[in-house]
């Protein structure tokens, strides 16, 4: 990939005052290898991870907003994704603050352990109340992941457990009987029942929580996302969860 950084104005929304200032640095894509962007309908990329992962040294514009403390009193943004996989389009990103419309009870909240994804430790992975796990992990959450993944051994006893074949396929017909699956941290847990992450096809059915490839050990993606009202506060350097309404 080639491209050049370029400096423009840059919006969430048609309220303008949710807009940075024309020195917003962004990447400019000039040549992409394969056809990854192509047929996708977005025109980019909102990186909104914690700065010292950008290049360049470009700031997310985020942090424009969160300057303006009459505007944003609370520097934080939390995503809602809609369960109806007909409605690709029914997700809301609130900025400043929650919606509540799309959560209900109260939001735990898990603090950071890194300031480069948001980066949390998971304390413990159960299936109907067994361990899978036995030691903390390092785990990211991120709305740009489509699904689950964990480490090759504990995926592979949660394969076992839920009766998944290697390519993490399942009976379609059990999943009103898998077991729950818990994910601990923060002193709180949160568990995904079978409806939750199994991806039903028109002829099969698959497990979305999956092998990762490298680090980190977990990536809590949509799968988790959909299930749990995600708020990433960077004000207090935490993450919080509620379920999804």
């Amino acid at each position: 990939m080639t491209g050049v950084v370029l400096n423009d104005v840059v919006c969430f929304g048609t309220d303008q005052k949710y807009c940075t200032d024309a020195m917003q640095g962004l990447g400019c894509a000039m040549e992409e290898p394969g056809n990854a962007f192509v047929n996708i309908p977005s025109d980019g990329i909102l990186g909104m991870a914690w700065d010292s992962m950008s290049a360049y040294q470009i700031r997310q514009p985020m942090d424009q907003i969160f300057a303006n403390k009459t505007l944003c009193p609370e520097a934080l943004f939390a995503f809602y994704l809609s369960n109806d996989e007909y409605n690709n389009n029914d997700g809301v990103l609130t900025l400043c603050g929650t919606n509540s419309a799309h959560y209900k009870g109260p939001i735990a909240w898990v603090p950071l352990t890194r300031e480069d994804y948001w980066r949390i430790n998971l304390d413990a992975v159960a299936v109907q109340g067994l361990p899978i796990t036995y030691e903390q992990a390092s785990a990211i959450v991120d709305t740009g992941t489509s699904l689950l993944y964990g480490p090759s051994d504990a995926i592979q006893r949660i394969n076992q457990a839920i009766g998944a074949q290697s390519d993490y396929s399942v009976d379609c017909s059990t999943i009103p009987q898998l077991p729950p699956i818990t994910f601990s941290a923060g002193g709180h847990s949160f568990t995904l029942n079978g409806s939750d992450y199994i991806m039903q096809q028109e002829f099969s059915c698959k497990s979305t929580i999956q092998e990762s490839s490298g680090a980190p050990p977990w990536v809590l993606g949509q799968v988790f996302i959909r299930k749990f009202y995600s708020v990433f506060d960077h004000g207090n350097k935490r993450v919080g969860f509620a379920m999804a309404a």
